[in-house]
C-alpha cells in the first residue's frame, strides 16, 4: 500500500481502507473505517440531523483531532441536504495526515466532492462554501491542544453545539486524555448553550474524569467491535443513557479509575479524595 511522509495506507478486514501513522503506530478508524465510524459516533450519537433541523443560526461544531478529515467530511455530508448554517473549527497539530490521504482520495472513498475546498483549506487554513442546502464556514487552529486551550485567545472560539473528539489512545497521548485538558474544556463551553462530546472510548479513567471535569456523561453507542463508547454533554437531555449508581460501584473497584492529572500514562485504582468527588457530581446525588 502507498506510504509517503510517515503515513501508509492500510486495507482493513472488511476492505476499507485508512490511514496509518507510522510515527505513532495508529491506525484512524481501525476497525470499520472512516465513514462507517464517524456516522456511528458522531452523526447518529449526535442526533445531528435532528438538531439542525431544529437549530436556528449557527451551529458550531469542533473537531477535535483534525486527522485525515474522514469525520468532518462525513458529518458535512451527511447533513448538506439541511438547510443549515455550519461553522466546523479543526484543530490538530499536523496537517501532513490530511495532505497524505488527499494524494490517495481515490484508494480513500470519502472525499467525493470536497477535493477543491479542502485544498483551498489547507493552503489557507479556512474554507466557506455553499453544499447543498447547507452553508459551511470551515477553520482550522494548528498546535498543541492542550495548550491551546490554556490561552487567553481560547476564550474567542465560537461556543460549540456539538465536539467531535478523536485523539490517539491514552497510551500514545496521553497529554489529550487528562483531568486538566477536559476542565479546561468544559469551562469555555456556554452553560445556555447545550453541547455534547461523543468519543471511541469506554474506558473507566476517561469517564471519571468527565465527570469530574463537569460533564454529564453516559454510555455511548456501539461502534463496529466496541460495545459502548463513550459520551459527555453540558446539559443531561443530549444523553440518552446517563452512567448510574451500578456504574459507579464498579469505578469503585476498578484498578484503572484515577484520572490522570499529568500527561504521563498510568493506571491505578480511585483514590479516597476522588471517590468523594464522585460521589458529589450532580449526576449521581440523587442515588446515594
Amino acid at each position: 500500500m502507498q506510504t509517503d511522509a510517515g503515513y501508509q495506507l492500510v486495507r482493513l478486514n472488511n476492505g476499507i481502507c485508512s490511514v496509518r501513522s507510522l510515527a505513532d503506530a495508529e491506525t484512524f478508524h481501525p476497525v470499520i473505517g472512516p465513514v462507517a465510524e464517524a456516522e456511528a459516533l458522531y452523526v447518529n450519537q449526535l442526533r445531528l440531523r435532528e438538531r439542525l433541523q431544529n437549530h436556528s443560526g449557527e451551529f458550531v461544531i469542533w473537531d477535535v483531532g483534525l486527522g485525515a478529515a474522514a469525520n468532518a467530511v462525513t458529518v458535512l455530508r451527511a447533513t448538506r441536504d439541511i438547510a443549515c448554517k455550519i461553522r466546523l473549527v479543526s484543530f490538530d497539530h499536523t496537517l501532513e495526515p490530511l495532505e497524505f490521504a488527499l494524494k490517495n482520495a481515490a484508494a480513500l472513498g470519502y472525499f467525493g466532492g470536497y477535493e477543491n475546498h479542502l485544498k483551498e483549506f489547507l493552503q489557507k487554513h479556512r474554507v466557506a462554501f455553499q453544499d447543498g442546502r447547507q452553508a459551511v464556514n470551515w477553520e482550522f487552529h494548528l498546535g498543541d491542544f492542550p495548550s491551546l486551550l490554556t490561552r487567553a485567545a481560547a476564550k474567542q472560539f465560537p461556543k460549540p453545539h456539538a465536539i467531535l473528539f478523536d485523539a490517539f489512545s491514552p497510551a500514545k497521548n496521553p497529554a489529550m486524555w487528562t483531568l486538566p485538558l477536559f476542565t479546561n474544556l468544559f469551562h469555555l463551553l456556554d452553560p445556555q448553550c447545550p453541547c455534547a462530546l461523543p468519543t471511541y472510548s469506554r474506558s473507566t479513567i476517561l469517564r471519571v474524569t468527565l465527570l469530574l471535569a463537569g460533564f454529564f456523561v453516559g454510555v455511548g453507542h456501539a461502534t463496529g467491535e466496541k460495545e459502548e463508547t463513550t459520551i459527555a454533554a453540558n446539559d443531561l437531555s443530549l444523553i440518552a443513557g446517563p452512567l448510574d449508581r451500578r456504574w459507579l460501584d464498579r469505578a469503585r473497584r476498578s484498578h484503572s479509575a484515577e484520572p490522570m492529572m499529568e500527561p504521563a500514562y498510568r493506571i491505578a485504582p480511585l483514590s479516597a479524595a476522588t471517590w468523594e468527588k464522585l460521589l458529589a457530581c450532580s449526576q449521581f446525588k440523587d442515588e446515594h
